[in-house]
C-alpha cells in the first residue's frame, strides 16, 4: 500500500529542507527524502559557510535577498540558532560596478573605497592599489551545515516526515499525481518537489522534463590566519562576468578563511567521487598568498557540485504535478528559506512574494 502525502520533497539540501519547513508550516502532510544524511557534503549544500550578499546586477536578486534575510532571521528566532552574521562584504573589479549601482538604486548602502582603507580596516587583507572596490555593510556569512539541519529539524517539529538514506529510484505519474519509489517505501502525492541539486537532471528526465543543466565539480580550500581577526567577505569578479575568486571568513571560528573560484570546476557526474583537483588547490594557495596576511598551509580541501543553468538563474517553476526547485548555479544558498516559501507557493497555488518569471522552466535557452 502506498503511503500518501500532500507533497513529497526529493532532496534535503538547503532548498529541499526549506521547502519541507514551509510546507509543514502551512499544514501540508510532507515527506522529505534524502539519499544520504541531512547535512552531507556530496551535493551543493555542505561545508561550514556560505556568503550572504545583496550585491547583484539584477534588481530581482536584490529584492530576493531582502526577503531572504527576513526569512533567515525568522529561522533563527524559531530555532534559537545563530545562523547569519553580518561581516560586511567587498566586491572587487570593474564588473562589480553594475552590482553597486543596482544595490544603491534599491536604497541599500554601498560605497566605493580604496585599498588603503581596506588595509586600515582589515590589516589581514591585501588588495591591489588600483583595484575598484565597493563595500556593502549588510553582507555576511551563513552557517551552512547548521542552517540545513535547523530547517530540517523545524520541518520535523511541524509534522514533516524526514527519511534519510533513501535514494529515489523512480517517479511516475499515477492517478493525477505522482508515485515515488525508494528501496524502503512507495509514496504518493498530488505534487512532488524535485530539489535534488546535481541529481535533479536525471530525475526530471525520467518525467520527460529535459532542461539545459550542467553539473560541475567545484572545490574550495581552507587556510588559517596566523593572527586571527574579523574579515569581510571578498568577491573579486573577473572581467568575463562569469568567474569570481572569493574569500569567506568563518565568524564562528575566527581565523579560518574559505578560498575558492566560482565556476572554476569541470563537468562531472553527480556520483563521481573524484580526487581533489591539484590545479585548483594550487590556485587557492596562490590567491590566499596574494590576498591574505601570513597564514598557515591549506588545512583542508573540499569538493561540492554546482548544477548550472546557462544564465545562472534558478529554476523555480511548476510543470504539471512537478515543482522544480533546483539548478541553484552556485549562488542559491543565501536565498534558501525564501526559496522554500516560493516552492510552497507553487505547491499550494498561493501567490508568490516575488515575480517568478525570471526562473521559469520554459525560458529561452533553458531547453536543450
Amino acid at each position: 500500500m502506498a503511503e500518501r502525502y500532500d507533497a513529497i520533497v526529493v532532496g534535503a539540501g538547503a532548498v529541499g529542507a526549506a521547502a519541507a519547513w514551509a510546507l509543514a508550516d502551512r499544514g501540508a502532510a510532507t515527506l522529505l527524502l534524502e539519499r544520504f544524511a541531512i547535512g552531507h557534503g556530496r551535493g551543493s549544500s555542505g561545508g561550514p559557510t556560505r556568503i550572504f550578499r545583496f550585491n547583484y546586477a539584477e534588481a530581482f536578486h536584490v529584492e530576493m535577498a531582502r526577503h531572504a534575510r527576513d526569512a533567515w532571521w525568522e529561522l533563527e528566532a524559531r530555532t534559537g540558532e545563530d545562523l547569519l552574521r553580518v561581516t560586511g562584504g567587498l566586491d572587487v573589479g570593474r564588473a562589480a560596478r553594475a552590482c553597486a549601482e543596482t544595490v544603491r538604486a534599491a536604497g541599500l548602502e554601498v560605497r566605493r573605497i580604496d585599498a588603503g582603507e581596506v588595509a586600515e580596516r582589515w590589516p589581514a587583507l591585501r588588495l591591489p592599489d588600483d583595484a575598484e572596490i565597493y563595500f556593502q555593510p549588510d553582507a555576511g556569512v551563513l552557517r551552512a551545515e547548521h542552517a540545513v539541519r535547523a530547517q530540517a529539524r523545524l520541518a520535523a517539529a511541524l509534522g514533516a516526515e524526514l527519511a534519510e538514506a533513501e535514494a529515489v529510484h523512480a517517479i511516475a505519474p499515477v492517478g493525477g499525481g505522482l508515485e515515488v519509489r525508494t528501496e524502503a517505501r512507495t509514496a504518493r502525492a498530488p505534487t512532488v518537489v524535485v530539489a535534488a541539486g546535481p541529481w535533479a537532471p536525471g530525475l526530471l528526465a525520467r518525467l520527460g522534463i529535459r532542461l539545459a543543466l550542467t553539473t560541475t565539480r567545484e572545490q574550495v580550500s581552507y587556510v588559517r590566519l596566523d593572527d586571527p581577526a574579523p574579515l569581510p567577505t571578498v568577491i573579486e569578479r573577473w572581467d568575463d562576468g562569469v568567474r569570481a575568486d572569493y574569500l569567506v571568513p568563518d565568524p564562528w571560528d575566527p581565523g579560518w578563511v574559505k578560498v575558492g573560484l566560482h565556476r572554476g570546476g569541470r563537468p562531472a557526474d553527480a556520483d563521481a567521487p573524484g580526487e581533489p583537483d591539484a590545479e585548483l588547490e594550487a590556485r587557492a594557495r596562490r590567491h590566499a598568498a596574494a590576498r591574505l596576511a601570513p597564514h598557515g598551509p591549506v588545512g583542508s580541501t573540499q569538493a561540492c557540485r554546482y548544477t548550472l543553468t546557462p544564465d545562472e538563474r534558478f529554476v523555480l517553476d511548476r510543470v504539471g504535478p512537478v515543482v522544480i526547485a533546483s539548478a541553484c548555479s552556485g549562488h542559491g544558498f543565501k536565498f534558501a528559506p525564501l526559496t522554500g516559501r516560493l516552492v510552497a507557493d507553487l505547491v499550494t497555488g498561493a501567490p508568490p512574494a516575488i515575480d517568478l518569471g525570471p526562473f521559469r522552466a520554459d525560458r529561452p535557452g533553458l531547453r536543450p
